[in-house]
């Protein structure tokens, strides 16, 4: 890794000058100039740099001198350190006599602005690795290679940690892409403070934030209470600190942590469904919705014959009062004097529609499997046209 960039040489010109009135020139390795306060002398070959590099020690050059070494100027320079090597020049411009002072203040200058470059690079390379793991965890790319866990463990995760896989979807259809970006900038940055050290946090798509989530366990399950409360509490204070409204899926606990791309399946497929079905709710449970998403995936199959019997009830009910009806009727676990109280109808008023389903589909709801084959009706056809 070149440490030493024209960026950040430049950027230790800019400082230094702001604490001494004079020109700061910065040479790389070579003794040339990268960084100066004088953009002419960029790219020149610095024969006071040259010579600080083969002593390993300061070297100052007065008016006399200059005259006899290329691309030099009378001034102080001195050797930058980095992890006891030489990485480049420091010079100062101005006769030694006047500049010698503030030597040692603009080298330690330059070697602290080169700690913090070289600390930020290593914090940023961290993070990078960081989402490569993660990134693997939630696809399951080489989970089940021997030195993965071991990597996972020098980046400071350890996978022994119970987690769950959770995903966040910013909900706006107003906001530009642009803006949906910053707000989820901000949303991320608010979640950081809220999380627990051993929560893990990555990014997928515009509007997804994925958060593989710590979990108390009872036995061998989820602590599902206070996982929702504690999501519950995320959802209303990003709603008022963000004023961005949040859906959010959740997937399966799996003891091995090479089942998190399980988890993840389970909660994108969750969520997908949740949104169709109960677009009403904020969270969605993976272990309350088996039923809809095994629905969700019959419904890819081309003529399917159980979406014919909802069909035919939609093709007859242009008001939508036999949709309706049969929806409640199933929330209701088909009990009559609930359903008809829900609905505000007379009870004769709902069995004459009951009826009429049966008539129009051959299907009778009264009777459990034949019910149970017009909700799975209605699941598929609500799926495949939403």
């Amino acid at each position: 890794m070149k440490l030493l960039t024209r960026e950040l040489a430049q950027k230790i010109v800019e400082r230094t000058m702001g604490i001494i009135n004079r020109n700061i020139n910065v040479m790389n390795e070579k003794g040339i100039i990268i960084g100066s306060g004088d953009s002419s002398r960029i790219n020149q070959v610095h024969a006071g740099a040259v010579a600080v590099i083969e002593r390993g020690d300061i070297v100052e050059i007065d008016e006399e001198e200059a005259q006899f070494l290329k691309g030099a100027k009378p001034g102080v320079n001195l050797p930058i350190y980095f992890k006891n090597e030489i990485v480049g020049v420091v010079g100062i411009t101005g006769k030694p006599e006047k500049v010698r002072g503030f030597g040692l203040l603009i080298k330690m200058a330059a070697e602290m602005i080169l700690d913090q470059a070289f600390l930020m690079e290593q914090i940023q390379w961290d993070e990078r690795l960081k989402e490569e793991i993660l990134h693997q965890l939630i696809t399951g790319e080489n989970t089940s290679d021997p030195w993965f866990k071991e990597r996972a463990k020098t980046l400071g995760i350890d996978l022994d940690v119970p987690r769950i896989v959770v995903i966040l979807e910013l909900r706006s259809n107003s906001l530009t892409e642009e803006a949906l970006s910053k707000k989820r900038k901000k949303v991320v940055s608010i979640l950081k403070s809220l999380i627990e050290p051993e929560d893990l946090l990555t990014l997928a798509y515009t509007t997804e934030i994925i958060l593989l989530k710590k979990i108390r366990l009872k036995g061998l399950e989820t602590d599902k209470d206070h996982l929702f409360q504690q999501l519950n509490v995320w959802k209303s204070r990003l709603y008022h600190s963000a004023k961005v409204k949040i859906k959010i899926g959740i997937g399966t606990y799996y003891q091995d942590f090479k089942e998190l791309a399980q988890s993840y399946d389970e909660a994108k497929k969750t969520l997908k469904v949740g949104l169709t079905l109960y677009p009403d709710q904020d969270i969605y449970w993976y272990n309350e919705m088996g039923f809809p998403i095994l629905i969700q995936q019959i419904s890819a199959m081309n003529n399917h014959p159980l979406l014919e019997h909802f069909k035919k009830i939609v093709y007859r009910d242009k008001k939508g009062e036999l949709q309706q009806t049969l929806k409640v009727f199933i929330e209701e676990n088909g009990e009559i004097n609930k359903t008809a109280e829900r609905l505000f109808i007379h009870r004769n008023t709902l069995h004459y529609r009951l009826d009429k389903m049966k008539e129009i589909t051959g299907k009778d709801p009264k009777k459990l499997n034949e019910l149970i084959e017009l909700y799975t009706s209605m699941l598929i056809h609500t799926l495949r046209n939403n």
